[in-house]
């Protein structure tokens, strides 16, 4: 059985995400500033795709 504390925390962060990720443009880089991830909103700012930006390093 699930402990409703422990569910109602992560389903409380996962909507916090969600707005995030809906509302903000955002991008995930590893430690050496290789780009992980870039949200919609960050890729329509900046007038990339993903396939252009993933895996390269931040200073493109």
């Amino acid at each position: 059985m699930k402990n409703p504390i422990t569910s109602l925390f992560y389903d409380s962060n996962a909507a916090t995400l969600g707005a995030f990720e809906g509302s903000q443009a955002i991008i995930e880089f590893d430690l050496d500033g290789t780009i992980l991830m870039a949200n919609e909103n960050f890729l329509m700012t900046v007038g990339y795709t993903a396939q252009e930006i993933v895996g390269k390093h931040h200073r493109i």
